[in-house]
């Protein structure tokens, strides 16, 4: 099975247009019935609603086949009051799910992307963490790319708040073990039982698994820091593109060994797939 990030590997970093092959690649995994997830680190628009931009965008995704951290928010924090940082977009969004912003005494700061946060707000974050507040990162991405420019992603500034405080954030989305659990769940149940049982055994694994482990996912993406790193760490077969951040692997920051392929785009990807 796959899982197939979205910025710099489906859809441009520059216009949000469909790079090379990404609508084929889809197609094939749906009309070869592949299992797959597309996992985004979206922190923006809701769920469906990203999701209904892409599939806008020709990208023919499956429900069952997309996961973003909203999907994963409530195994962290429920709803709450929580001091809320990230873009106008997010916030909206948190509101509509049930969160309550609150810079007096959250349970919870919760940080998302967002390229205009100010010294301010880092020291409000600091202030509420030492106060009792949890920690929560709704993904580690280390940086983002907007307008041909690298700005510190989420990881990055919930690594400031670490070391300012000594606490650790919880981290919602992409690459914590429990947004990736929870796709390979998901992605194991696009499959029968008798699938499932057949490839444990091909495969060697234990007869009585539910679902496929992580052995079984290989993982698509243009951040090999962000995104493929930890998946590697936790057994994926890791397979970077060169159409978001890095143009060379040399550049990618994480030792060549984290990553098992290259490609320059998915639509090179899919042709090496589809010559076996």
């Amino acid at each position: 099975m796959y899982f197939v990030d979205v910025q710099g590997t489906l859809i441009s970093d520059s216009d949000k247009s469909p790079i090379y092959g990404s609508k084929n690649l889809i197609r094939y995994f749906n009309t070869h019935n592949i299992p797959y997830m597309v996992i985004t680190n979206n922190t923006k628009a809701k769920s469906s609603d990203f999701l209904a931009n892409l599939k806008s965008k020709g990208l023919d995704i499956r429900p069952d086949a997309y996961i973003d951290p909203f999907c994963v928010l409530n195994d962290v924090c429920k709803p709450c009051s929580a001091a809320l940082f990230g873009a106008p977009q997010f916030i909206k969004t948190m509101d509509e799910l049930g969160y309550t912003q609150d810079f007096s005494s959250p349970k919870a700061v919760i940080i998302a992307s967002y390229d205009a946060f100010s010294f301010d707000d880092f020291a409000k974050m600091i202030e509420l963490v030492q106060k009792g507040a949890k920690l929560i990162a709704m993904h580690a991405t280390s940086t983002y790319k907007k307008n041909g420019k690298l700005y510190p992603g989420v990881g990055a500034i919930a690594s400031m708040i670490e070391y300012a405080t000594g606490i650790k954030a919880a981290v919602v989305g992409k690459p914590s073990e429990l947004f990736y659990r929870t796709a390979l769940i998901k992605a194991s149940k696009q499959l029968s039982s008798k699938e499932i049982l057949y490839q444990n055994l091909h495969e060697g694994m234990a007869q009585s698994s539910e679902f496929m482990d992580f052995s079984s996912v290989s993982i698509i993406s243009d951040d090999a820091k962000g995104d493929l790193l930890g998946a590697k760490e936790l057994g994926m077969q890791t397979i970077l593109v060169l159409s978001g951040k890095v143009d060379k692997l040399e550049n990618a920051g994480v030792r060549s060994s984290a990553i098992n392929y290259t490609f320059g785009n998915v639509g090179r990807f899919l042709e090496s797939i589809e010559d076996e």
